[in-house]
């Protein structure tokens, strides 16, 4: 969380806006096709016979450590896509994934070392930029960060959240035109989206521009399944607008 600045509305009321990024970050990927409710354990069992039967193919020990990566067992599951690597360097869903494992264990540095050599092998995956401006924002390489989402968006422009995500980059830049085109695309695209209008208000509360930030506020409080901390949240800033002195 930001260190806490008062705002010039009135006394200076505590901000509590914190610009956090909707940390969604796509799924790994692996060869071939799953039904999604599989128990992953089964997989497990599956790919851990397929290793024991064919354990120089990079194939078994990256769908193998897929299989590890959705079970929440990311150290075997990083123990096997450096094993497809070190069969093959140049295989980039083990990169890409590999960089999922970095990330989710708070290695920033090492998922967008991940994530960049990905890239650098023939065929990326689009998805790649996407969680690389997730990690840049993380590093707070903000115009890094923009860059990433901006590649992606060229190739996926209807992936959800990415256009919010590329909207906070520019609202840490202080980039507030930009960050409002890139809500209101959000928007757009999808409107059922409650966190667009978090974000929106955010800025706006930020610009100080209070009356713009209470109407987006109070719209994100009738979408049904907005998170109960963010609900909390745009209570008490409601609350806070409308008790102030003008």
């Amino acid at each position: 969380m930001d260190n806490e600045r008062g705002i010039g509305m009135g006394k200076g009321i505590t901000e509590w806006i914190t610009g956090s990024i909707f940390f969604t970050i796509v799924i790994a990927l692996a060869i071939g096709t799953y039904t999604r409710n599989s128990l992953w354990r089964s997989e497990i069992v599956l790919w851990k016979d397929c290793v024991k039967k064919a354990p120089q193919k990079e194939r078994t020990h990256h769908n193998l450590g897929y299989a590890y990566y959705e079970d929440g067992r990311l150290e075997k599951a990083q123990k096997e896509f450096e094993e497809a690597l070190t069969l093959n360097p140049a295989y980039t869903l083990s990169l890409y994934n590999l960089g999922l494992v970095s990330y989710r264990k708070g290695k920033i540095e090492e998922a967008i070392d991940c994530y960049k050599k990905a890239l650098n092998q023939n065929h990326p995956h689009p998805e790649t930029y996407y969680n690389l401006g997730l990690a840049y924002y993380q590093k707070g390489l903000y115009l890094n960060s923009v860059n990433a989402f901006r590649t992606f968006l060229k190739v996926k422009p209807d992936y959800e959240n990415a256009y919010n995500n590329l909207g906070l980059a520019y609202h840490r830049l202080k980039k507030w035109d930009q960050a409002k085109d890139s809500f209101q695309e959000e928007l757009r695209r999808h409107p059922e989206n409650p966190y667009t209008q978090v974000y929106l208000g955010d800025l706006y509360y930020e610009l100080r521009d209070y009356t713009q930030a209470l109407v987006h506020f109070k719209r994100a409080l009738t979408y049904p399944h907005l998170a109960d901390t963010e609900r909390i949240r745009m209570k008490g800033l409601v609350q806070r607008i409308d008790e102030s002195p003008t």
